[in-house]
């Protein structure tokens, strides 16, 4: 019995009604109608900890962490010479052949951002390089055999001798690209924007060439007419 019934002969008071649980738990994400993420994920990785991850770890730890981490690789403007020499280790994926050839054979840069990189004579057969920045990237006799490029971004890169045989480079973007002596040889380059005189300098046999759009910069040569619609873009 309360005190103040006895004292006073007020009435008992009530003791004041627990809430309900659910009352103090907070509201579910589906109850408030919002979304909750527990991580979101980081749309740009620390260009250090991508330098890491390559050049430390190599190209197999690198793609792992490709299909594990959601980020756009970063090394614009990187020297991978140099880059590679800096941190070489006997037996590491990415090393060098001789003294100038970085070895990245199979690695995964898609809608990487390597505008003004330096990938000259690098070996990058059958590596993924889909939606991949290459603006002004010097790859003067890079080995990218096999290599998808596609819907890649080559514009003004110097493509020099590189070898593209049997590379995918469907609706890649090479206007004002030099191609003295590269190989195109069974090429996929379907709906590719390319200068008509810059192809003239390469070689193209065998390569698909539908829709290539010519870049309206230059004059076509007459040796090799722009296709129309459904050829080679020739840009």
């Amino acid at each position: 019995m309360d005190w103040r019934s006895v004292l006073f002969g007020w009435p008992a008071r009530k003791p004041p009604e627990k809430k309900a649980a659910a009352d103090d738990a907070p509201a579910s994400p589906a109850d408030s109608g919002e979304t909750v993420y527990a991580h979101a994920p980081d749309g740009e990785m620390s260009s250090s900890k991508q330098h890491h991850w390559l050049f430390a770890e190599g190209v197999l730890h690198w793609n792992q962490h490709r299909r594990d981490e959601s980020f756009r690789p970063n090394f614009a403007g990187i020297n991978f010479v140099k880059e590679t020499a800096k941190t070489r280790l006997w037996g590491r994926p990415v090393d060098l052949a001789g003294e100038e050839r970085v070895v990245l054979t199979g690695v995964d840069f898609s809608y990487a951002d390597l505008q003004g990189c330096i990938l000259a004579k690098a070996d990058l057969r059958n590596a993924k390089l889909v939606g991949a920045d290459l603006r002004k990237a010097n790859l003067a006799g890079a080995l990218l055999n096999g290599v998808d490029l596609t819907d890649c971004d080559l514009r003004g890169a110097t493509l020099d001798g590189a070898q593209f045989a049997r590379a995918k480079l469907a609706h890649a973007n090479m206007a004002g690209a030099s191609l003295k002596e590269a190989n195109f040889a069974w090429a996929d380059l379907s709906h590719a924007v390319v200068g008509a005189r810059n192809l003239q300098e390469a070689n193209v046999f065998g390569a698909i060439r539908d829709t290539i759009r010519a870049d309206e910069r230059q004059v076509p040569h007459p040796a090799m007419p722009v296709p129309a619609a459904g050829g080679l873009r020739v840009a």
